[in-house]
C-alpha cells in the first residue's frame, strides 16, 4: 500500500496526459480528414463524414465512443477505420511517454546538462517549453497524416508550430533559463554564445524580411507559374531555385550582420529566443540546401517545401541539434520502413504503400528528442566527436 501511494502521484499524472493526448489525437483525426478535403476545422461540429448526422458528445470521448459504437457509425453503420482510435491512442501514449521521459525517466541522470534542465526546471516551471512541445507533436502528426494521403504537407499546420515554437520559447526564457550547472547554464535547445545569439536574432529578423516581402509579391515564388511541377524541363527546374535563392538572402544576411554586431553580454531571454531561431534556421536551412543542390545537380525538384518548413518548425522546439541528427536519421528509418512493409506485403501478396518523406522525418525529431540519453552519445560515437562538443 505504502508504495502504491508513492507511486500514485505519478499515475495521476500519466493518467492526465494520456486522458489529454488521446483528445489531442481525436482532435487530430479531425484535421487529417478535413484538411485535404477543405472543410473547416472547428466548424461544423463533428458529424458522421458519410451521412453528415452531427455528433451527440458521448459519441466523442476518444477510445470509449469507438468501442462502444464497435468503430462503426450509429446512424448509417459505415465502419469509421481503426485508425481513428489508433491515433488517440498513440497520441496519448506520446504525450505521457514525453512527460514520464523528461521528467521521471532516463533524464534523471543525463548524459547532457541541458538533458537534465528539464528535471532541474520541473513540469510547472517548465509549462511554456513543455506545451511548445506537445503542439509540436499534435503538428508533426497531422501533418503526416495528411501527407501520408496526398503527399502534401499543409505550411498552415507547421507554421502554426514554428510560431508556438518561438513563443514558448521566449516565455519560458522569461519565467526561467539558468540552472546553475558546473557554473553555467544549460538550455534544452542548447546555449548559444553571444556571437550564435546575434546570429539567430539577426536570421530570423532576415527570414521575416523575405517572407514579408514574398507576401506582398516582391519576391517571386518558386513554381507558382508552372501547372505541373512533375513535368518541368531541367533547365526550368534550376531556374526555380534561383527564385529560393533569392529568398534566402536576406536569412544569411542577417546572421553574419547579427555575428558581427552581436551584444557581448546579451540577457537570457534573448539567448533563449536565438536558441529557438537558430534551431529554425539550421533545421529549415538544412533541408533546403538538400533541395536546391538536389535540384540543381538532377534537374528535378528533390525535396519538397513541406519538408523544409517541418524540420524548421521542429527546430524552435527542439534545437538546432536535435534537428541535424534527426536529418541523418530520417532515412535510416525510410530504409527501414521500406523493408518492413515491403515484406509484409509480399507474404500478403500485395504491393508495398510508398510513403512520403515527411512521416520519417516527424518521427526522427520525435525519436531524437526522447531519446537524447542514447541517441547523442551514439551519434558522437559514431562521428567520433568529443564528449563536450
Amino acid at each position: 500500500m505504502d508504495a502504491f501511494l508513492i507511486r500514485l502521484p505519478a499515475l495521476l499524472q500519466g493518467l492526465f496526459f494520456f486522458a489529454l493526448g488521446a483528445c489531442v489525437g481525436s482532435f487530430v483525426n479531425v484535421i487529417a480528414w478535413r484538411w485535404p478535403r477543405g472543410q473547416g476545422i472547428t466548424r461544423p461540429a463533428s458529424r458522421c463524414g458519410t451521412c453528415g448526422r452531427s455528433l451527440p458528445w458521448w459519441e466523442n470521448v476518444p477510445v470509449i465512443s469507438w468501442l462502444a459504437l464497435r468503430g462503426r457509425c450509429r446512424t448509417c453503420g459505415v465502419r469509421l477505420g481503426w485508425t481513428h482510435m489508433a491515433v488517440e491512442i498513440g497520441c496519448g501514449a506520446l504525450f505521457t511517454l514525453t512527460v514520464a521521459t523528461l521528467f521521471m525517466g532516463p533524464f534523471r541522470e543525463p548524459v547532457e546538462p541541458d538533458a537534465a534542465w528539464w528535471l532541474r526546471a520541473g513540469a510547472m516551471r517548465a509549462a511554456p517549453l513543455l506545451a511548445g512541445v506537445l503542439m509540436l507533436w499534435l503538428c508533426l502528426l497531422a501533418a503526416s497524416l495528411i501527407d501520408a494521403e496526398t503527399g502534401l504537407i499543409p505550411l498552415g499546420l507547421t507554421s502554426v508550430a514554428m510560431i508556438t515554437g518561438l513563443v514558448a520559447t521566449a516565455a519560458q526564457g522569461l519565467v526561467w533559463t539558468g540552472t546553475g550547472v558546473q557554473g553555467g547554464h544549460a538550455w534544452p535547445l542548447g546555449w548559444p554564445s553571444p556571437q550564435w545569439t546575434g546570429a539567430g536574432l539577426g536570421g530570423l529578423l532576415g527570414l521575416c524580411t523575405s517572407m514579408g516581402l514574398l507576401w506582398s509579391g516582391r519576391l517571386p515564388r518558386s513554381f507558382a507559374t508552372l501547372e505541373d511541377i512533375t513535368q518541368v524541363e531541367p533547365a526550368q527546374a534550376r531556374r526555380e531555385m534561383g527564385k529560393e535563392l533569392g529568398f534566402l538572402l536576406a536569412p544569411v544576411a542577417g546572421m553574419c550582420l547579427g555575428w558581427a554586431f552581436a551584444p557581448q553580454e546579451p540577457s537570457e531571454p534573448l539567448r533563449a529566443i536565438a536558441s529557438s531561431s537558430l534551431g529554425l534556421l539550421v533545421g529549415g536551412g538544412t533541408i533546403w540546401a538538400t533541395r536546391i543542390l538536389g535540384t540543381l545537380a538532377f534537374g528535378r525538384e528533390a525535396m519538397g517545401l513541406g519538408d523544409v518548413h517541418l524540420l524548421a518548425a521542429a527546430g524552435t522546439v527542439i534545437g538546432w541539434r536535435d534537428c541535424l541528427i534527426a536529418y541523418l536519421l530520417a532515412p535510416f528509418l525510410a530504409l527501414a520502413w521500406l523493408a518492413v512493409s515491403g515484406g509484409l506485403a509480399r507474404l500478403r501478396g500485395k504491393a508495398a504503400r510508398e510513403l512520403p518523406y515527411g512521416p520519417h522525418l516527424a518521427l526522427a525529431c520525435v525519436v531524437v528528442f526522447l531519446g537524447r540519453p542514447w541517441v547523442v552519445p551514439a551519434f558522437r560515437q559514431l562521428f567520433a566527436l568529443p564528449s563536450d562538443s
